[in-house]
């Protein structure tokens, strides 16, 4: 172990030493630095996009050196001459050959530079080098002249198929070409598929990019741009078609003489090989967007095929069009599905991450899982799909040596997804009449793509030495995934049974008057939206930035409440309802975070997020359910504070800031932000410098009075304000990634008679760290966003 240490420690030593292997006779020179000066750079608006582009177009790129360590070059002279297994692996996975100076390569990388200026609208682009050498040592500049960049005077469609010609016309406003931009390569080409999607969707099946042409007459910096579409030929133009025969295949390649049950629905005909249909066609045809005598739409058929894939009872799904020899001008559609087994069993095991809201300690838990799984394909011949899953979960706690064993688990889980969409006593319709209801697109969306989902599950918790609990839940909503990059569910139906037992440690935390105010047996309830998240993931762009965003709200016992007032006034008792001597919780609660990350180059990059929430009781329910409270710290938080350690407020627990978990802090409002600077070290470590920083508060006065002074949001909250960094080290073996970050405390936030001031940088010794830990280690599974 010691040695292992000590090799992790003069590691970068030895790997920065590479160039001791270079060949002195073959004047080999290691490049270790590109750089990039622009001449005229007061006339580059768009420089630190171009600047991420140029990344990619070197021809002699310097070798990743993360720290000034290389790493990957000392693996490759390392082993590339050995053959071990290792060696091997190492030389796949692990080494980098060194980057050797190439006059050739310098100029090919210059001209890169300015043919992708030129595309990018800088005719006028130079690209010159200048070469320093330092021992065996090589450093490039490349000097670059972008000049003016011409723009779009006016844009002209022309074509000589009419047909066509009204099409780009009448499309013209969606064109990404407008007069002032520049003459971009990119927005030209992406122009191109724009259009090509555009005819492609009105009959012109056969269409590709290649028939739109591009000319212009330039005066000065401007230019007079012409998109023409060609005909197909110079004879003749291009076909628009109509859909002719649709026929569908279930569990059979295409052979009439196998046909063993077939049928007939809008035009389309079934056929299977089997007695009986795989899938219901009345199933089917609702995910079929194309019928007999229909214009051809590209979009139709990848929808389609979509929705047909979607339903995850088919092994594989092709769509084929053929020209109907009879007529032309239609194209007869086969489609050929292969199902896959009605019954899978499986089951896998796994180290994770634990952070259940349902736990009033701390979640700063590593955890082993196993799991068993059966899986029931058309259940009902409809492409339902029924999933049970069973599963065992015991939690530790690394950095508490005294607790270590924290909890364990048993979860029953069912889930049945029905591939398609009923509008729940017509609520959907209804918010589309609204005047500032949601619109015809949304609606189309929903029914169009929304998947059911019923579930039922329960859970059994034991953590150990403060209680167990047994939580039952039930829910019906649906999913919609608009897009690659976005996705909402609402549940509309929504009912939770929480029944704590408390065991031998539960006093210390029940004497808090707040945590025996708001937990105990909980019944959360919604029958019209109990829940609604949404989720959007974005693609990183051309300046390798990518955005994140997501958002969350419950609402629970809204028409109880309703219900009750109502029968309330009329019967004129006002005594609460009960359901086996559970009342029900109403509360609103509304979470929303936002992230950004940018690639400054390969091994570089920067992350931040920024997260809010609030949760607020109404009706008779004084308090928001503790495990519906929200907190702040740990791995995926502030991480210089432990899961629940900090606030609410400026409310510092001096009794127990010296204890052992668990922490039980929680409030009613959230704001928090965390942000990362991540770099690759070696083989497959990377490391981080962090700043993290927020509180909660909470809302009620009441809650205050409770014996948290400090605590209640106010109009100076902003000094409550908490701030902590440190450094992160992470294994990344691409499946999996090990994550140990070190939180340092810069600023609490509160402050006492004893110890005046916020801020803590310096003072440590002075403000007595033995009772206020300066550090937290956090160990965890995953990035922290």
């Amino acid at each position: 172990m010691k040695i292992s240490w000590v090799f992790l420690l003069l590691f970068p030593f030895f790997a920065c030493n590479v160039t001791k292997h270079l060949d002195e006779t073959r004047g080999e020179k290691l490049v270790v630095k590109n750089k990039i000066n622009f001449v005229d750079k007061h006339n580059l608006s768009n420089r630190p996009e171009l600047l991420y582009s140029f990344g990619s177009l070197y021809k002699q790129a310097v070798n990743k050196h993360p720290l000034g360590f290389r790493s990957r070059v000392w693996a490759y002279y390392k082993y590339k001459d050995k053959n071990t297994k290792f060696a091997r692996w190492a030389m796949k996975k692990r080494a980098d050959p060194p980057t050797i100076f190439s006059d050739e390569l310098t100029q090919r990388t210059a001209k890169n530079f300015e043919n992708y200026l030129k595309q990018r609208g800088y005719f006028n682009a130079k690209c010159t080098y200048e070469v320093k050498f330092l021992k065996k040592k090589a450093k490039v500049k490349y000097d670059i002249v972008a000049g003016e960049r011409y723009s779009i005077d006016s844009i002209q469609f022309i074509s000589r198929d009419t047909a066509i010609l009204e099409i780009l016309n009448a499309t013209r406003e969606n064109s990404l070409l407008s007069r002032g931009d520049a003459l971009d390569g990119t927005v030209f080409d992406a122009e191109k598929q724009r259009i090509t999607g555009e005819l492609k969707n009105r009959g012109y099946a056969y269409f590709i990019a290649n028939f739109i042409e591009f000319t212009g007459d330039s005066s000065g910096q401007k230019a007079k741009v012409t998109l023409e579409v060609l005909p197909f030929s110079d004879t003749s133009f291009h076909k628009k078609y109509r859909i002719g025969k649709v026929a569908v295949f279930t569990s059979l390649v295409p052979d009439y003489n196998a046909v063993r049950r077939d049928t007939t629905l809008d035009g389309i005909y079934f056929a299977s090989a089997e007695p009986k249909f795989w899938v219901d066609p009345v199933i089917l045809k609702t995910a079929i967007l194309f019928r007999p005598g229909y214009v051809y739409r590209q979009s139709d058929f990848d929808d389609s095929y979509k929705k047909l894939s979607a339903m995850g009872v088919f092994r594989f799904v092709t769509i084929k069009p053929t020209a109907n020899a009879a007529n032309p001008q239609e194209l007869d559609v086969t489609v050929t599905m292969a199902p896959l087994k009605r019954l899978g069993f499986g089951w896998d095991a796994d180290f994770n991450y634990s952070n259940n809201e349902a736990s009033t300690v701390s979640n700063n838990l590593l955890g082993a899982a196993a799991n068993v799984n059966l899986r029931n394909r058309n259940l009902l011949r409809g492409a339902e799909n029924l999933q049970t899953s069973l599963g065992y979960n015991i939690t530790f706690d690394p950095t508490n040596f005294g607790r270590f064993f924290n909890s364990q688990e048993i979860k029953l889980q069912n889930e049945l997804t029905i591939p398609r969409f009923a509008d729940y006593f017509g609520l959907w319709r209804g918010l589309k009449k609204l005047p500032f209801g949601i619109s015809d697109g949304f609606y189309n969306r929903l029914k169009n793509d929304a998947e059911a989902h019923f579930s039922l599950n329960f859970n059994y918790l034991d953590l150990i030495d403060y209680y167990t609990y047994k939580i039952a839940h039930t829910s019906y909503g649906y999913k919609v995934a608009a897009s690659p990059e976005r996705s909402w569910t609402f549940n509309h139906i929504g009912i939770d049974i929480l029944l704590p037992t408390t065991r031998e440690k539960w006093p210390e935390l029940a004497k808090n008057e707040f945590i025996r105010r708001s937990f105990g047996n909980q019944l959360f309830t919604g029958f019209l939206m109990r829940s609604f998240n949404y989720n959007y993931f974005g693609k990183s762009n051309r300046f390798g930035e990518q955005w994140n965003f997501r958002f969350g709200s419950e609402l629970s016992g809204a028409e109880q409440l309703l219900a009750h007032t109502i029968w309330s006034k009329i019967s004129g008792k006002n005594t609460p309802w009960l359901v086996a001597n559970l009342e029900f919780s109403k509360f609103a609660k509304l979470e929303m975070s936002g992230s950004y990350t940018r690639a400054f180059r390969p091994g570089l990059s920067g992350a931040f997020r920024l997260g809010a929430g609030v949760a607020t009781a109404f009706g008779d329910t004084k308090s928001t359910p503790y495990v519906k409270q929200l907190y702040i710290g740990g791995p995926n938080s502030l991480r210089a504070w432990r899961v629940r350690e900090l606030g609410p407020g400026g409310y510092f627990d001096e009794k127990n800031a010296n204890a052992n978990p668990p922490f039980y802090q929680t409030g009613d409002f959230l704001f928090e932000f965390t942000s990362e600077i991540r770099f690759d070290l070696f083989w497959w470590f990377k490391g981080a410098v962090f700043l993290d920083g927020g509180n909660i508060w909470v809302l009620k006065k009441e809650d205050v009075d409770t014996g948290r002074p400090g605590a209640e949001l106010r109009w100076d909250s902003y000094k409550n304000i908490a701030l902590g960094s440190g450094v992160g080290l992470r294994a990344d073996f691409g499946y999996f990634l090990f994550r140990l970050d070190l939180g340092l405390k810069l600023r609490r936030p509160f402050e006492t008679v004893e110890k005046p001031g916020f801020w803590l940088w310096g003072k440590w010794k002075e403000y007595g760290y033995e009772k206020y830990d300066a550090f937290n280690l956090n160990i965890a599974v995953g990035y922290p966003f």
